[in-house]
């Protein structure tokens, strides 16, 4: 999904995800006796649950580890121990969207659907993940530790590409293989211009502030357009 930013949102249950390990020196010890494996899930959705809304009350630069150790009721030994810095958390719930995402996708990509069908669906579902309210706050925390570490524009990047793309890709393969759409259509080159259509510079303008999120109603019109657009680009024209 080359030039477009996918951002992630956080809804507490797709919170457990991916993290990175790493020890540090405790300051705090509230999280000292062993947990299990359900116990641990718990608490890495609780400390990204509560990373996520320092986040959005106070932005990037004023959340840091601590604040979110004590928000969580956490020691910083956890903390630490389950994540490196808070760079390494935030990829973390960053991944987490991208494997929810995928979910998602499939669900409306199943093989049984018609695939003209699925495109119409595929819009709103990626909209509905990158454009709202909690969208916007990791874009905003994506860009300004672009000049800082990178580390969350590059796992953006990397479910963009790694995670979403390819099932938009194999939607369009499917496409034309199926004759819908034309025979010499190339599907990275569909699956470009889709996106293209669909987000624009949205995400851009959104961590700029310069707009807001997205409610249904904008989701179902620039998802048509996006749709629309793509077909009239690459579909089969009826012989004459």
């Amino acid at each position: 999904m080359s030039g477009v930013d996918v951002y992630t949102r956080v809804p507490i249950e797709l919170a457990k995800c991916i993290c990175m390990y790493t020890c540090a020196q405790p300051l705090l010890g509230i999280d000292s006796k062993p947990m299990n494996q359900d116990e641990r899930d718990e608490r890495h959705v609780q400390i990204q649950a509560a990373a996520f809304a320092l986040l959005k009350e106070q932005g990037y630069r004023k959340t840091s580890m601590l604040a979110i150790a004590k928000r969580a009721q956490a020691s910083n030994q956890t903390l630490y121990a389950w994540y490196s810095n808070k760079q390494a958390l935030f990829r973390g719930i960053i991944e987490g969207f991208g494997g929810a995402a995928r979910e998602q996708l499939l669900a409306a990509l199943h093989e049984d659907q018609d695939p003209l069908e699925a495109l119409r669906a595929l819009g709103p579902t990626l909209l509905r993940f990158t454009t709202d309210e909690h969208a916007i706050i990791m874009n905003r925390a994506a860009v300004i530790d672009a000049a800082e570490t990178g580390v969350l524009a590059r796992a953006i990047d990397e479910v963009a590409r790694d995670v979403l793309y390819p099932l938009i890709r194999d939607l369009m393969q499917r496409l034309v293989a199926m004759g819908v759409f034309d025979a010499g259509t190339d599907a990275d080159e569909a699956a470009q211009s889709y996106v293209a259509l669909l987000f624009g510079e949205t995400q851009l303008r959104q961590a700029l502030g310069n707009l807001p999120p997205f409610d249904e109603a904008e989701i179902a019109h620039r998802a048509e357009r996006a749709f629309v657009l793509t077909c009239r680009l690459f579909r089969v024209r009826p012989a004459r």
